[in-house]
């Protein structure tokens, strides 16, 4: 796809204050980086969202149990979800927090685990207590070789920074985010990590990542199939002064959204196979409620997607996929619009002609190529 293309060489990203960050090769993986750690040293306010699968792996039961302490580092592996094997492997992935927390002089429960991958087999957990002396080691690296480490089925690598003036101080919020495949509105086989130098009360924090999320990471899907080990982590080191002006918390919060819908936009355009990035645009619905559900189930329908991959304006795919969803539409209110349907980014205008609520959201097509990637997939 062009944008792949475009985006194989990320550009430079500035990192917050407070952080330090370091990818490598520990052998999870045959040759690729599989091991990132972000620390900071001082301590940073932290906040997860997580997937609504109820079968997840052990290292986000650890996060979980974790993510309302002052957090000072969090490590993450890709190439193997850590999830359904044995539940001796969840006091393995405590073992393996110990163990990063002795060497970087920090209490365990100030440590985060994330871990991406395939689901069913054990993770070599003496591989990553050897790989981590020479991760620590390497802190400092700044953000490539931290993203290189989270990639699996992923194309390009994905990072977005914006930087903010609030008052005479530079803010900064650096996103990265990995995601290819197996996406879905509930949060999706993603893993995305928000570092800022922000001074915000956790409250404020939560409310304004919680909506940012909501308007994207849980906007977008690839497949409709939502994976046991999707996270969005947000930290905040507080390096900077407080934010409280409602001038200020606007234009953070403005940042953040931006940071948030900019990864999740390069998640869908990395769709597994994808051949078009495909915007969906809900009106007229009775409540925002109703919007988002018409647009999760037209995002999810497998003959929709397929309709976009071939370019066939088949509205009735539409209508049946509206009507799964419990909505019912009048032949006379209702309407569907297909934009640029002959490019590579589509807009679906969708009118349910039921009231004045709207959503939009973004998804693939589902295409050939997407089905020979997953069924070699292991």
């Amino acid at each position: 796809m062009s944008f792949q293309k475009k985006n194989l060489k990320s550009p430079r990203m500035p990192l917050p204050l407070g952080f330090s960050l370091a990818g490598t090769h520990c052998g999870i993986k045959r040759r690729r980086h599989d091991l990132g750690l972000i620390v900071c040293k001082d301590g940073a306010k932290a906040l997860g969202f997580f997937t609504k699968n109820v079968n997840v792996s052990y290292s986000l039961e650890v996060s979980k149990k974790h993510i309302n302490n002052i957090i000072k580092a969090l490590l993450v592996n890709s190439g193997n979800a850590n999830c359904f094997t044995s539940r001796g492997d969840y006091v393995q992935t405590l073992k393996v927090c110990q163990v990063l927390a002795q060497r970087l002089h920090i209490k365990t429960e100030n440590v985060l685990i994330a871990s991406t991958g395939i689901i069913g087999r054990p993770l070599p957990f003496g591989r990553i207590k050897k790989g981590l002396p020479h991760l620590c080691q390497s802190l400092g690296q700044g953000c490539r070789e931290f993203v290189k480490s989270i990639l699996t089925t992923d194309t390009f690598p994905k990072m977005f920074s914006r930087q903010i003036k609030v008052g005479s101080q530079k803010v900064t919020i650096t996103g990265f985010a990995k995601g290819a495949g197996m996406i879905h509105p509930g949060l999706a086989t993603m893993l995305v990590f928000i570092l800022t130098d922000a001074c915000i009360s956790r409250r404020v924090l939560h409310g304004l990542a919680k909506n940012a999320v909501e308007k994207s990471f849980n906007s977008i899907s690839v497949d409709g199939s939502m994976s046991t080990n999707d996270s969005v982590y947000i930290l905040a080191s507080e390096k900077t002064s407080p934010i409280k002006t409602a001038k200020s918390l606007n234009t953070f919060r403005d940042a953040l959204d931006e940071v948030c819908l900019e990864l999740a936009k390069m998640i869908v355009k990395d769709g597994e196979g994808a051949t078009k990035f495909i915007r969906i645009e809900v009106k007229g619905a009775h409540s925002e409620q109703e919007a988002k559900r018409a647009f999760h189930s037209i995002a999810s329908s497998v003959l929709v997607r397929a309709a976009m991959f071939g370019e066939n304006p088949n509205w009735g795919r539409v209508v049946a996929s509206l009507g799964q969803a419990g909505i019912k539409v009048r032949e006379d209110k209702f309407t569907v619009i297909f934009k640029n349907l002959k490019k590579k980014e589509i807009t679906v205008l969708v009118h349910l002609g039921r009231g004045h609520a709207s959503w939009q959201g973004w998804c693939c097509d589902i295409t050939p190529q997407y089905v020979r990637l997953n069924a070699g997939y292991n």
